[in-house]
């Protein structure tokens, strides 16, 4: 391993969270910021050590080893070398190899985009372990270990979001202190998957534009559209979520609080995400040479193209789905509609359920034994997070309706496509949850005050 190349990667990733984190707080706020990140850096590092020495841990898991084997893939086509696509698992290119379109290896001269080597619109995160691979020489526990320097921005963000929804600055810290102390984050941290960066990624771009909203800036905003178009090439469903969310803000901006610069800005920037998120379809061919034959149409209708790809994958039969959960669920849903619902209202609150651990006890085996913490966490934060949420809807404030419309949206999404939003695909917002505890909880304990000192007066 480069040594050298590795602390310098690692010195601009981190620095880069602590710009982005700084850049969007008002300025009294930046020392305190950055000491959050800081402190988001250690605990982030303690959890994955906690977490890689415990007895459920794996090194290889099904989802790590396909990071692992897509990342190996670039980082030996970048090198000038053919790549099997069997040996490496690149499934779009094992399967233009089946249909007769291309050759099973990918080859250095050969000028095929990422997505349909991949087979996939989310190759961002294998590009990210590649260029480790390939700049540094790293292996895949080192990789892991750099999910620290991202997850060091989500306590940040927790801190930020609160106070771009109006609360006080101690109410903004207990939420960016339940982020710290969730393990669920530590969990997905400690492996080498995609949760953190997704994260970083989605919680930044919603943490520009409600800071935008509230405190202006026109840097916040385009913040915001870098964020959101990277966010499209690591979890697409976050991306369309928080793209419909803001436009129907900016709606609103637009026509009912008349407030055409802001409204316009954030329109803006939502398009220049969009665009992006075409132009990213097309790499490396768009950087190689121009992108000949590539219009700026095509760069419009490609995420269009993605999200009706996804529509598709509902009406799919055995064979023809894209993921073997999806036709279960839709399977499910056919035969034993009521049965599939409640149980997808209780896999989505509960799962996996930690109370298992103290009645049937613990196997010191399965990985998803590591969840159980996070999920006695998450089940402790509902009351304040459904309190919140009917607070909001109360608020004619759009800051809170693009929070609860995004968490709507990601909840609609991954309940039509997989049934459930449980505690794994759930990671990614986190942060944004912990906000809604700390101001549900922090209403609570008002009322309880106020009933108090009323029965107390009448004593």
């Amino acid at each position: 391993m480069d040594y050298i190349v590795l602390l310098g990667m690692a010195a601009l990733s981190f620095s880069l969270v602590l710009m982005v984190a700084c850049c969007l707080v008002p300025c009294g706020m930046r020392r305190t910021t950055i000491l959050v990140v800081f402190l988001g850096f250690v605990f982030s590092c303690l959890k994955i050590w906690a977490f890689q020495h415990a007895p459920q841990w794996q090194e290889i898991i099904p989802d790590s080893s396909y990071y692992d084997s897509n990342a190996r893939a670039f980082a030996s086509h970048w090198s000038g070398a053919a790549v099997d696509g069997g040996a490496y698992q690149l499934r779009g290119l094992l399967a233009a190899h089946a249909a007769g379109v291309h050759g099973r290896e990918w080859l250095p001269d050969d000028m095929l985009t990422y997505n349909m080597i991949t087979g996939s619109h989310e190759w961002l995160y294998a590009g990210y372990i590649a260029l480790w691979y390939w700049l540094g020489e790293a292996t895949p526990l080192t990789v892991i270990w750099t999910n620290a320097l991202w997850a060091a921005f989500l306590p940040a963000a927790a801190f930020g979001i609160a106070y771009s929804l109006g609360a006080g600055k101690r109410l903004a810290l207990v939420s960016a202190g339940l982020t710290l102390l969730d393990p669920s984050l530590g969990a997905n941290a400690s492996w080498l998957l995609k949760d953190t960066l997704a994260s970083f990624l989605c919680m930044a771009a919603l943490w520009g534009f409600l800071a935008y909203i509230r405190l202006g800036g026109i840097a916040r905003c385009a913040i915001a559209a870098m964020m959101l178009s990277m966010l499209g090439g690591v979890r697409f469903v976050a991306f369309v979520g928080l793209i419909i969310s803001t436009a129907l803000i900016c709606v609103w901006l637009i026509f009912q609080k008349r407030d055409w610069s802001m409204g316009f800005s954030i329109m803006g920037a939502i398009l220049c995400a969009w665009l992006m998120q075409g132009f990213l379809a097309q790499a490396p061919h768009v950087f190689l040479d121009g992108g000949k034959g590539v219009g700026i149409v095509h760069f419009l209708i490609r995420p269009l193209e993605v999200f009706a790809g996804g529509v598709e994958v509902l009406g799919a039969t055995s064979g023809g789905a894209v993921d073997e959960s999806v036709l279960t669920w839709t399977t499910s849903m056919a035969d034993q509609p009521v049965h599939s619902i409640l149980r997808s209202v209780a896999h989505t609150l509960f799962a996996p359920y930690p109370w298992i651990a103290f009645s049937a006890g613990l196997t010191w085996k399965t990985p998803t034994e590591l969840y159980y913490p996070g999920v006695f966490l998450w089940i402790l934060s509902l009351p304040g997070i459904i309190v919140a949420v009917f607070q909001g809807l109360r608020k004619v404030e759009p800051s809170y309706w693009l929070l609860l419309l995004f968490l709507a949206s990601q909840l609609a999404a991954y309940t039509i496509w997989l049934g459930e939003w449980s505690t794994r695909q759930r990671i990614f917002v986190l942060p944004a949850f912990f906000v809604l505890t700390a101001i549900g909880y922090a209403s609570i304990r008002s009322w309880h005050s106020n009933f108090h000192n009323v029965r107390s007066r009448y004593r």
